[in-house]
């Protein structure tokens, strides 16, 4: 049934798209949502501020947090009243230097995990806030996003959480970092994403 979305990006709003995803399709979820706290995003002087759709106000992530499969969720602490009692975090440390303390915005982020057992753990992957963390021209490229991650973290999620062939469903799929990690690691994607400019990245991208 779902062999239609395998490896596309989809734009709708995932909450229209999950009904049709039969619950334990997809071996893993990984995603960044957004967090509910109207993010004003850090750009270089003279461009328009980007915002997210569904940040004003926090989302009811019922839809989400009451599905079986094995989840890896950015900023869950930011509607942690929605969270079950169990869980782990995992720790994305951005500045794995001397210069820890010096980056615009977070030094770290937090992650979420469904399990009510097993390690926390720390990712250590550069990353200096206000610049893609995904350049390619000597770190200088302008963000595709305001919140983007860089497709190296999710890589090393996937590594520890999944295995080849497995299928990792991102309903908030921004411009696909989680995609085109997919893609590398040979994981099958389901990424869905409201936004049609962020799709549009997302598939040249790809």
């Amino acid at each position: 049934m779902i062999d239609k979305w395998l490896n596309t990006v989809i734009n709708d709003d995932c909450r229209n798209i999950f009904p049709q995803i039969p619950a334990g399709s997809v071996d893993l979820i990984l995603t960044d949502p957004p967090y509910g706290i109207a993010l004003k995003s850090m750009n270089r002087v003279g461009e328009k501020e980007k915002k997210i759709i569904g940040d004003e106000n926090e989302m009811d992530f019922s839809f989400l947090l009451s599905r079986p499969e094995p989840q890896i969720i950015f900023g869950a602490e930011n509607f942690y009243k929605q969270l079950p009692k169990k869980g782990r975090w995992l720790c994305w440390d951005k500045n794995p230097t001397s210069r820890s303390g010096k980056t615009i915005g977070s030094d770290f982020e937090l992650i979420w995990r469904n399990v009510n057992s097993g390690y926390y753990k720390i990712y250590r992957v550069t990353h200096w806030g206000a610049i893609n963390a995904d350049s390619i021209r000597g770190n200088n490229d302008k963000r595709l996003h305001p919140t983007q991650k860089p497709v190296a973290l999710m890589e090393a999620i996937l590594l520890d959480f999944s295995k080849e062939g497995d299928i990792i469903l991102d309903p908030f799929l921004g411009v696909g970092g989680v995609a085109l990690a997919c893609k590398k690691l040979k994981r099958n994607f389901i990424g869905i994403e409201i936004d049609p400019k962020y799709c549009e990245i997302a598939r040249r991208r790809l």
